[in-house]
């Protein structure tokens, strides 16, 4: 077999690796513990070491920074219950150590998305303020097409009189 080959293989392994690893870690927080701690907890993904040894699990927790905290706290206390049914799960010689981390690109993402609604309406708000003032037209923008638009330079002048 050769070398990329092998790596396409273990490449495949690692990403298999990682999808169980993400669907039990996620099925466990979200259903298996009963602790109130942890509301609004989403796996968002898991980076596995090339060994497989290590798991980093990327977990996105909604609320304020105190909130965020108390349950990264749930999740450390809670974190030998989650190795132990991950361990179970895979039948591997060595189970993925799990390292767990907050993954702020969802709140970054919702914030962005914020930002660019507000632009939108603020866009719309001085478009509109433009039409009231006959600056621009309503609609898409465009001259009416009943309206004959002016072409080449002698648009605007009369045409010429026949001799």
């Amino acid at each position: 077999m050769s070398p990329g080959a092998q790596r396409g293989q273990k490449g495949r392994r690692g990403r298999r690796v990682g999808s169980i690893v993400r669907q039990i870690v996620s099925e466990t927080l979200v259903g298996e513990l009963n602790d109130p701690r942890m509301a609004f907890v989403t796996v968002t993904g898991v980076d596995l070491s090339a060994d497989l040894r290590t798991a980093d699990v990327r977990i996105s927790i909604m609320g304020d920074a105190q909130a965020q905290q108390v349950c990264m706290q749930a999740i450390r206390h809670a974190h030998g219950r989650i190795q132990e049914k991950v361990a179970d799960a895979l039948a591997m010689k060595f189970c993925p150590v799990l390292r767990f981390h907050p993954d702020e690109s969802v709140k970054r993402s919702v914030s962005i998305s914020a930002l660019i609604a507000k632009a939108r309406a603020e866009d719309e708000a001085a478009r509109a303020d433009r039409i009231r003032r006959g600056v621009e037209i309503a609609g898409d923008g465009l001259p009416d097409a009943g309206v004959a638009a002016p072409a080449g330079p002698d648009a605007g002048d009369d045409p010429p009189a026949d001799v």
